[in-house]
Formats: structure tokens, C-alpha cells, sequence
């Protein structure tokens, strides 16, 4: 029973997490399209075969998909889910202009096309922002505060003490204790100028992180931070989005260096996480919400931090999804927004559709690898013997 269990809480809050973020992701593709005129088809969450459909007054279906790894807009002239081509193409202008107005995507100017196309990844964006500026209402926003400093390390060797609030480094602006974590790992033997707030008077510190002993280029100066409901600090709306939209970008410019890391060959790839990476992950933080704390905690309670951990995962989730569907490969919104681009340059001309189909099956051959490469990832940190 324990077993199936887990194996429910798992599941359930993987495809409840990953279905959130998916439904933002296309809507934000849908809405533009119904915005701008475009005739949509089909709203899909999933893949496979349709467990539940619906159609709307408007005439688009609304169904769920049995594999829930996905979803997609198909619009009216699609010749398939990925939008990658028009079941028939139109050169002739009158009968261009009268797909146009039937609403017809690829029939849509330019500016629509990529309108409709960049909205899936910008609401994924937005989502995140408002749910990270919730979290922070709600909740609260963690202090950087120091509650204990190792002796005879780097923190002690600077004259740091437990009570300091750390305001900034190297002028860099602090607001959480993650924050200062990510500055300090990246830092080893380079001197920091810490400036603390101790006494509610400002304090400037030199700080040099010694490397970690388990791996050297990580770099570590002693401190701790328990994350007490005392070291929080309350927001307003105004703050709180603020906050969000920091959260966000934080999240957007760790990725973008360590994506770029691992092209440059600064960085492994060890750290990207396919379907069961999420699984496991999503399953951690329901699991935790659930059964941690004390034995006296209420139902009601646990299932109100269920929630807010899941909204969580699926805000740093969203805007995950967002940056890879901007990355420039086919298949992609990126790949999409790519071949507008090169439409543009060429004067409204398109490729030619050979070129566009060898892009697409170039653009299926790099996901499906990087699939594989990360379900290998997940595996070998979920069975270590398997490596």
C-alpha cells in the first residue's frame, strides 16, 4: 500500500505540475491566434489517444491526450500538430488574400505569425513572475540572513557573525540566501567585498571563498542559514511582483550561463533533467509537503503547503520551458521564429519547403538525442550503479 502510495504521489503531482505549465505555454499561443483572427482547430494537453474532448462555440476542440509529455495549438490549415507546414500552399495572391481573411495561419503576415508563435514562451515568462510574486506575498521573502559560522573558516577569518544580514557583494544587490549561495560558488580564491547589516548599521567585509573540498571549483566560506519564519520579510503587491519578476530573471540568466557553459565546454551536461528527473523531483516536493513536520500538523495545512510547493516547481518549471522553446532549432518556437527571421531578411520569401523539411528532421534528430542524453542523465542519478 506504502508502495502505491508513492507511486500516486509521484505520478499525480508530475502530471499535474507539468499539465500547468503546458495549459500556460499554449494558451499563451492560443490567445494571441484568437487575438489576431487566426482559426484554431484543436487545443490539446497530451499526446495520443483523446481520454476527454469538447468543442467550444467557437469550434475549436478541447481534448486531453493519454501521454501527458506535451501538448500543442493545431490551427485550421496545419498539416500537422508542430504547425511546420500548411496542409496546401498558396501562392496565388487573390486566393492568399482570402485564406487571410478565413484566418488561416500560414497564410497570416509575418508580424502575426511570429506574434502567435513568441506568445507560448513569453506567457510562460509571465507565469512565472506572477506565481514566484504570489509565493513571495504569501509567504514572504527569505532575509540573507548568517545563523552560524564555522570556525577557522574563510566567514570567521573576515570577522562575520551570526545575526549579520547580508546586503550585498562585490555591490551586487542580495535578497536571498540563495542568491549569496550562487555568488559564493562561483568564487573560489577570489577576494568579495561583503557589505552586512549588524546592528542595523552597515558593516563592509573582505571575504575570499576557499575551494569546497569535494569539488574545488565550487567555492564555500562557512556560514549557514536555517530559513526560520523569523528571517522573513513581508511584501506588499507591488514588492511582491517585483520579487517575481527578480526570481524570474535570476532563474532565466543562471540558465542561459550554464547552457552556454555547457557549449563552450565550462560546464557538464550532467545537470539536464528529462521526464523522470521531473517525476522524481515533483514527487520529492509533494512527498515532503505531505508527510514532513510534525505528527500534529492538520490536513488542511499540509495540503496548503502542497500547493505552494507545487505552484513552485511549476513556476521554475515555466520558465524552464520557456527558454529551451526559444532555443533556435526546428520544431521549436525558437526554429519557428528562426525561419521568420530568415523570411524577413529575404523580403517576405520563405525557404524553400525541401530546405524547411530537412531543418524539421535535423530539429527531430537534436531533441530526440537530447531526450535520450537526458533520460540517461535522470537514470544514472536515480540508479547510480547504472553509470
Amino acid at each position: 500500500m506504502d508502495v502505491l502510495q508513492t507511486l500516486l504521489i509521484y505520478a499525480g503531482s508530475f502530471v499535474l505540475v507539468l499539465s500547468v505549465v503546458v495549459f500556460v505555454h499554449e494558451f499563451g499561443h492560443f490567445q494571441v491566434a484568437r487575438w489576431r483572427g487566426v482559426a484554431i482547430d484543436t487545443f490539446s494537453i497530451g499526446f495520443g489517444k483523446t481520454l476527454v474532448s469538447w468543442r467550444d462555440k467557437q469550434g475549436v476542440e478541447w481534448k486531453i491526450g493519454a501521454l501527458p509529455l506535451g501538448g500543442y495549438v493545431k490551427f485550421a490549415d496545419d498539416a500537422d500538430a508542430m504547425s511546420t507546414a500548411p496542409r496546401e500552399k498558396i501562392e496565388d495572391p487573390a486566393a492568399l488574400a482570402e485564406a487571410r481573411k478565413k484566418g488561416l495561419f500560414h497564410a497570416q503576415p509575418l508580424s502575426t505569425r511570429s506574434m502567435v508563435v513568441a506568445a507560448g514562451p513569453v506567457t510562460n515568462f509571465i507565469f512565472s513572475i506572477l506565481a514566484f510574486a504570489l509565493l513571495a506575498f504569501i509567504m514572504g521573502r527569505d532575509v540573507p540572513s548568517i545563523d552560524t559560522v564555522t570556525e577557522d573558516s574563510p566567514a570567521a577569518a573576515a570577522g562575520l557573525l551570526p545575526g549579520d544580514i547580508v546586503r550585498s557583494v562585490d555591490g551586487r544587490r542580495i535578497r536571498d540566501f540563495q542568491t549569496l549561495q550562487q555568488v559564493i560558488a562561483v568564487s573560489a580564491n577570489r577576494p568579495l567585498t561583503f557589505v552586512v547589516m549588524r546592528d542595523e548599521q552597515p558593516v563592509s567585509l573582505q571575504v575570499t571563498p576557499e575551494p569546497n573540498a569535494e569539488n574545488p571549483e565550487i567555492g564555500s566560506i562557512g556560514v549557514s542559514h536555517n530559513g526560520s519564519p523569523e528571517s522573513l520579510e513581508r511584501l506588499g503587491p507591488i514588492a511582491s511582483i517585483g520579487a517575481g519578476a527578480e526570481k524570474t530573471w535570476a532563474i532565466i540568466a543562471q540558465t542561459g550561463s550554464y547552457i552556454g557553459g555547457v557549449f563552450t565546454g565550462r560546464e557538464s551536461g550532467n545537470q539536464i533533467a528529462g521526464p523522470l528527473g521531473i517525476i522524481n523531483v515533483s514527487g520529492q516536493v509533494a512527498n515532503s509537503a505531505l508527510t514532513g513536520g510534525d505528527d500534529d500538523v492538520t490536513l488542511m495545512y499540509r495540503l496548503g503547503i502542497l500547493a505552494l510547493s507545487l505552484l513552485h516547481l511549476a513556476a521554475v518549471l515555466s520558465v524552464a520551458v520557456g527558454i529551451v522553446n526559444l532555443l533556435p532549432i526546428p520544431i521549436l518556437d525558437g526554429g519557428h521564429l528562426l525561419f521568420y527571421a530568415i523570411e524577413g531578411v529575404r523580403g517576405g520569401k520563405p525557404l524553400p519547403p525541401m530546405a524547411q523539411e530537412w531543418a524539421y528532421r535535423a530539429g527531430f534528430a537534436v531533441m530526440a538525442s537530447l531526450f535520450l542524453f537526458a533520460t540517461w542523465n535522470d537514470i544514472t542519478r536515480l540508479f547510480p550503479g547504472a553509470q
